[in-house]
């Protein structure tokens, strides 16, 4: 799963074994940013590219003319720069690309699920009962019980994304943001989750069935 912010808010992408997409500015990257409302020339047309192999994620710097080097960073904090022309396979399973342009870094996350095991590679034939568990930070914890707030008294829908920035005190993009993350995660973490367009019910709905934050 990769979430990046487009125009109107962070908007995501599922990429599947075997499949290739480019990322940066140009028309011609799956995963497109900083075109829009405000062109940033800083970043390249196509700043690199990430490719799905046998459940591990590959990513490479654009070698071309106007190429950057991009930074990968960790959920604990370890950051690597990519020079350009390079490439890496993170081993850790959420992670972020920045992209650095003129107006600031642009922000790419990273959210790879394992390879599943087939029943018959399991040592009985019956595999093993699943606990789902989500490890969040403390502001994506703070956020995921906003939203679910109003579930939780019994009310239809999730908080709105306003709602949720005024009762914390941030701005709307950035708690729809941290929605999209929670999402990742989730779905990293294979946690089932509703076929809903809205992530704020999707995310609330999961966590309310699976007895996840906000629901404990």
């Amino acid at each position: 799963m990769v979430t990046y912010p487009a125009p109107h808010g962070v908007e995501a992408i599922r990429v599947h074994d075997d499949e290739i997409v480019a990322f940066g500015r140009g028309a011609e990257c799956a995963v497109r940013f900083a075109y829009a409302p405000v062109v940033d020339r800083g970043v390249p047309r196509v700043a690199g590219s990430l490719a799905v192999v046998n459940g591990r994620v590959f990513v490479e710097s654009t070698g071309t003319l106007g190429g950057r080097a991009l930074t990968i960073r960790t959920d604990v904090g370890v950051t690597r720069h990519l020079p350009v022309g390079d490439g890496v396979s993170p081993r850790e399973r959420h992670f972020e690309i920045l992209v650095h342009g003129e107006s600031g870094p642009w922000k790419i996350g990273v959210a790879a699920r394992p390879r599943s095991v087939s029943v018959s590679a399991l040592s009985s034939a019956d595999p093993p009962t699943r606990h789902h568990e989500l490890v969040l930070t403390p502001v994506q914890r703070r956020v995921l019980e906003a939203y679910s707030e109003p579930v939780r008294r019994g009310r239809l829908e999730p908080a709105t994304h306003r709602q949720v920035a005024t009762a914390l005190s941030y701005h709307p993009n950035t708690v729809r943001e941290v929605l999209y993350e929670i999402w990742a995660r989730m779905f990293a973490e294979q946690i089932p989750m509703p076929d809903a367009d809205d992530k704020r019910v999707a995310v609330v709905e999961a966590a309310r069935l699976h007895g996840l934050v906000g629901f404990e």
